[in-house]
């Protein structure tokens, strides 16, 4: 049987929530931040996403997984412990697993508690030697992480901090370096990161990826909006709403936009927010980088690159980084 030892960290509270909600949409630009697309459904919506055929993402970094993660583990020492940021199904930490010798012990690191429970009952039948500890928390709070550092010293043993997908493009290039250096603390000084990064690529591509055919990408970035209306006592309406992708050329970023239909108010939390017709709620970006751009980056977090590994097209690569 596997061992399961739940470490507690406090989850987002409503009035964050609604402090976040109300910030955003009181910008020239109205923005909502991404990391509130993973409620229970989002999660859901999100791994529904995964399996279309417009979002190669999930299929490209597999296909690397698949070809390179015993490369990769020759890379790593044994008896490490793996830490996975925003760990979703557990689906692409098993290929590291089944080619690593020794695991410690497995951290899944999740904001939403359903994938959470998720990953481990996926993973915990694949390993059942696996000792794992999952920890429910917001991995981009640099307090929180600083915390869970001292309470379980995590940073004085040899960890593999493992980020997988694209999430890192989320975030500015502020934000990601605040997230790296995130990771840069909860491997240890000794220990390593994993990153998946989407590389630039075709215009087309990148657009089809984040508007597909059957409209998950629409009900995903619109569930934003219904968790808002649920949790936050909200009145919009989604059928005013539609969603957008764009490619943001100066930055190499796909942004994804909700844009109101029409003039109208929406309350939240009885504080009233106006819109024009056209004007968009900016919901999220993904940035797409070269080796170079997020090796430069990286060091700013005071991580250096050590090795890539890359698809044929040169879609995505995951890189392993150490601290410098």
């Amino acid at each position: 049987m596997s061992q399961v030892t739940a470490i507690k960290q406090s989850n987002v509270t409503d009035t964050e929530f609604l402090n976040d909600v109300l910030d955003g949409l009181t910008q020239q630009q109205k923005t909502l931040p991404c990391k509130y697309f993973y409620d229970d459904k989002g999660a859901a919506l999100f791994e529904q996403i995964t399996t279309l055929q417009e979002y190669y993402v999930t299929r490209t970094e597999l296909s690397i997984l698949e070809a390179y993660s015993q490369a990769i583990a020759q890379m790593l020492p044994e008896n490490l412990s793996i830490i996975e940021p925003g760990c979703g199904s557990g689906k692409k930490v098993a290929y590291l697993l089944a080619h690593m010798a020794n695991v410690k012990t497995f951290v899944p690191f999740e904001i939403s508690e359903e994938m959470l429970s998720y990953s481990l009952a996926h993973l915990s039948p694949l390993f059942p030697e696996l000792a794992i500890s999952p920890l429910l928390g917001d991995f981009t709070h640099s307090q929180m992480v600083k915390q869970l550092t001292k309470d379980t010293a995590l940073d004085s043993q040899t960890n593999l901090v493992y980020f997988p997908g694209s999430t890192l493009g989320n975030f500015s290039p502020v934000k990601a370096i605040e997230i790296m250096s995130n990771f840069h603390r909860l491997c240890g000084v000794n220990g390593y990161v994993l990153i998946g990064i989407d590389l630039v690529k075709e215009r087309q591509v990148l657009l089809d990826a984040y508007d597909d055919k059957a409209g998950v990408t629409e009900a995903f970035n619109k569930n934003l909006l219904e968790r808002i209306n649920n949790e936050l006592n909200a009145n919009f309406d989604l059928t005013q709403f539609g969603h957008q992708s764009r490619f943001n050329e100066v930055h190499s970023k796909i942004e994804m936009h909700l844009v109101s239909m029409c003039d109208q108010s929406v309350t939240i939390n009885a504080q009233q927010i106006d819109f024009k017709k056209g004007e968009s709620i900016h919901t999220e970006n993904s940035h797409k980088y070269t080796v170079e751009s997020f090796t430069e980056l990286a060091g700013q977090a005071g991580l250096t690159l050590q090795n890539t590994w890359q698809d044929d097209q040169g879609y995505f690569a995951l890189c392993l980084l150490r601290p410098a």
